[in-house]
């Protein structure tokens, strides 16, 4: 089982689908028996609709609490829109081989024959991928994957990186070191224990809790989409390697 998360921005990039995106990881899948699961992010899409339901959501919850709570159960509305569409397209190829709804709980695993799988978000608290490292854990995966849009993982704290003037920000990650590997404790080290919605960061921090109790039998790649094929074949690729 290959366990892959799309990231949004691959998917929906900037407000539309990227179908020539999405037909690459058919092409993928294609090539072999193996199974996927695949867990699509909210991305641009997402955003939008979390800033645009802001105000309606501070005027009828008002706490700070209970605003972020609702704003995750909108981002959680957008991963599972991004998943359906992308299910949508798989089912055009391969017709019966994909399981035809969303995976709604990814710590149930399913009596099936399908072999090509999809899920959004789960709950609000945490990422998609947590979720993914959840759905690691009940299908007993060796190797999990996060294809985003950044290429390799930086040694800059995203939370140190989030206090970065705007027009700074290309200048820090250019000079930042790429980690190419690093142990599940190291990205822990990086990423904190604090779970913050928007925070742009390369992996979430509940998620790397849970790969802390995995470390000794899971391996995660960090990396864009056009590496992917290295990756599953075990190749060297661009990107960041978290295992041990």
């Amino acid at each position: 089982m290959n366990i892959i998360k799309l990231g949004g921005s691959i998917v929906n990039p900037d407000g539309k689908y990227d179908d020539s995106a999405i037909q690459e990881f058919i092409d993928l899948v294609k090539d072999t028996s193996d199974k996927f699961i695949f867990i699509v992010g909210g991305g641009k899409l997402c955003r939008f609709v979390q800033d645009a339901s802001a105000p309606s959501l501070n005027d009828a919850l008002g706490d700070e609490n209970s605003v972020n709570r609702a704003r995750d159960w909108v981002g959680i509305a957008t991963t599972n829109i991004n998943a359906e569409y992308v299910l949508n397209k798989f089912v055009e190829t391969f017709n019966d081989e994909v399981y035809p709804q969303l995976l709604l709980d990814p710590t149930q695993k399913l009596n099936t024959d399908k072999r090509i799988f999809f899920t959004g978000g789960w709950k609000p608290g945490s990422s998609t991928d947590k979720d993914m490292m959840l759905l690691a854990e009940t299908f007993n995966a060796d190797n999990v994957f996060k294809i985003s849009d950044f290429k390799i993982v930086k040694d800059i704290k995203p939370t140190e990186f989030a206090k970065v003037p705007k027009e700074e920000k290309e200048k820090v990650l250019s000079e930042a070191n790429d980690i190419h590997e690093m142990t599940w404790k190291d990205l822990h080290a990086l990423v904190g224990d604090e779970w913050i919605p928007g925070l742009s960061t390369p992996f979430d921090s509940k998620a790397v809790q849970i790969g802390l109790t995995m470390k000794s039998t899971l391996t995660l790649y960090i990396g864009r989409k056009e590496e992917v094929p290295k990756m599953l074949a075990g190749e060297k690729f661009v990107g960041t390697i978290v295992k041990g």
